[in-house]
């Protein structure tokens, strides 16, 4: 199956997967993660570019964020 995207800037559907590069991997943890999530990992980040304006959408596993924030 497959899904259409379009870019959240201009609306054009030229938009694909794509990376984002350091020296090193980028993480996101949200800012109340557990200790032990905290010190272990973060959820890797993945992007998103469109072709036709340049912008780039950087998206994260929503379930594996949850799971990393503290539970109240």
């Amino acid at each position: 199956m497959h899904i259409e995207m379009k870019c959240l800037r201009c609306g054009g559907g030229n938009v694909k997967p794509s990376h984002v590069q350091s020296t090193g991997k980028i993480y996101s943890r949200p800012s109340d993660a557990n200790f032990l999530a905290y010190l272990i990992t973060g959820t890797p980040v993945s992007a998103l570019t469109c072709f036709d304006c340049g912008h780039v959408e950087l998206l994260v596993d929503a379930k594996k964020v949850q799971k990393m924030a503290k539970t109240t």
